[in-house]
């Protein structure tokens, strides 16, 4: 590691971790950092491997690599510490093994469990951790992440914080993924194009959970689609400035125009004004920058942007949905995931069509139906009491109550749903009496009239899902035909009257 016009600048730099570093404290700080030098120090191999925080004017290095340089021999040389870092929580010793990258509210590295099960883990920056709003957005991006609430989102399976004080910075651990939808555009010949549009029409649809409790993202970009090649499909990462209408104690932050994008390339116009006003469809003009190029290898900018339709006509069907997907004006935008997905569906060719609709449908059909369960049993004054999850009431009740009747039907002691009693969330077995056998028998026949009960219940409704999925994108078809032929209509009139 050599190089013989490394200037006295660097040479300082380099000078001044050295100075501080004595292998026990956590944190080499060099205060007044230049981030210009340590950035040239990256670059040219310096700094290779070596994870740095550069927060407010001090620039963090761990101790488990140092810098150290000679001047006698105009070198540079990477030092290693005896011990890599370690991120504790209650149940977990995570050791850090490499960076893998640098934010703005924080850094994310490759950590492993003690069982030796790699993942990442992200951190968030001394000086984000001193701001009371970026605090709040991270506990509550972490929180969201910890819960799972959707599926298509990154899941966080384990959270802590190091320092103590004015210090402390929490962080959280999630499933280490393989690459982003960037790295796999970049892979050329690994993922056909038309895989990857797959990949991302079905991570929106997986999205509609998100969409429909109120929330958004406002950061959406290829590198915060994270690819899992186990399931060989895309997840949706990084919430920081995501807008989470849950509310979190200690960790709730009001979404506000001021909180800005550190990439512009994906954001909505809204995004680049102030007191722009920001929702779920400033994500889907995002998502529509991202399909585009996919297909055309650029983002498109202004009104005369490379099309689909110029380099695959098999796919050209997109470009009609693009267009409207990133629209100026977030009114003459889609107004919701599932709208986009719809028109999608609708206007693609006959094969893409069927596996679309077919997509559609499946996801449709695998929305959570809600269900009951017994969630507890008691005894009372001859009565056997069932305390549900949820009231008993509506179709649910219906379907429960058409499970058959036992040959058990004596005293006024009755096995049949039609002659149990129902109020709110409890359902009660009459004429039990002090009888043991009895009382394992209305066990034993709730339990699996409930099972029978929450099948049907569930068949039933996702069969009418697809049924209402499927007269909808009927009529969505017949109204795009019927605008496809009157525009075709209009343009020939006026062809007409032109020449006349």
């Amino acid at each position: 590691m050599t190089d013989s016009k490394l200037d006295n600048k660097l040479a300082g730099a380099l000078s001044m971790v050295v100075e501080r570093y004595n292998g026990d404290n956590q944190f080499v700080s060099v205060e007044n950092a230049d981030k210009l030098v340590f950035d040239e120090l990256e670059r040219m191999g310096y700094l290779k491997n070596l994870s740095y925080d550069l927060s407010g004017n001090a620039t963090m290095i761990p101790s488990y690599k140092a810098v150290s340089y000679f001047p006698e021999e105009n070198s540079a040389a990477i030092a290693a510490h005896r011990k890599n870092k370690e991120f504790e929580t209650f149940g977990e010793t995570y050791t850090q093994i490499k960076g893998i990258g640098n934010g703005g509210a924080g850094n994310v590295y490759e950590v492993a469990a003690s069982d030796g099960k790699h993942y990442a883990l992200k951190l968030l920056s001394a000086e984000a951790a001193r701001n009371s709003s970026k605090l709040k957005r991270f506990l509550q991006e972490a929180r969201y992440e910890l819960e799972g609430k959707c599926s298509a989102i990154v899941k966080a399976v384990d959270l802590g914080s190091i320092g103590s004080g004015s210090e402390k910075r929490p962080f959280y651990v999630m499933p280490l993924m393989d690459d982003s939808l960037d790295g796999l555009m970049k892979r050329t010949g690994e993922f056909p194009v038309g895989a990857l549009a797959e990949m991302v029409l079905t991570l929106m649809d997986e999205l509609r959970p998100f969409y429909r409790d109120g929330n958004y993202h406002r950061d959406i970009k290829p590198q915060n689609l994270l690819y899992d090649a186990s399931s060989n499909r895309l997840l949706l990462s990084d919430l920081g400035i995501a807008h989470i209408e849950e509310d979190y104690p200690g960790a709730t932050v009001e979404t506000v125009a001021s909180d800005r994008l550190a990439n512009f390339q994906y954001a909505a116009p809204e995004q680049r004004v102030k007191g722009g006003s920001c929702d779920q469809r400033t994500d889907i003009y995002a998502f529509g920058l991202i399909l585009n190029e996919l297909f055309t290898g650029v983002v498109p900018q202004g009104a005369n942007y490379k099309r689909i339709a110029d380099v695959d006509r098999g796919y050209a069907y997109l470009d009609r949905v693009i267009e409207r997907m990133i629209a100026q004006s977030p009114d003459d935008r889609y107004p919701s995931i599932e709208a986009v997905l719809m028109d999608i569906d609708a206007l693609s060719d006959k094969v893409a069509a069927e596996a679309a609709a077919r997509r559609a449908l499946e996801n449709v059909a695998s929305d959570e139906v809600t269900v009951i369960r017994i969630v507890g049993k008691r005894w009372e004054k001859g009565s056997l009491l069932f305390e549900m999850s949820g009231a008993l009431q509506g179709r649910w009740l219906d379907v429960f109550k058409s499970y058959g009747q036992t040959s058990i039907c004596y005293d006024g002691f009755y096995l049949d749903p039609k002659r149990f009693s129902y109020s709110g969330s409890i359902l009660t077995v009459l004429k039990v009496g002090r009888d043991e056998n009895r009382v394992k028998q209305a066990v034993e026949y709730v339990s699996q009239a409930v099972d029978w009960a929450n099948g049907e219940y569930e068949r039933m409704v996702k069969r009418e899902r697809q049924r209402g999925y499927e007269e909808a994108l009927a009529m969505r078809r017949a109204e795009l035909d019927r605008a496809e032929k009157d525009a075709e209509f209009g343009r020939a009139i006026n062809d007409m009257l032109a020449n006349a």
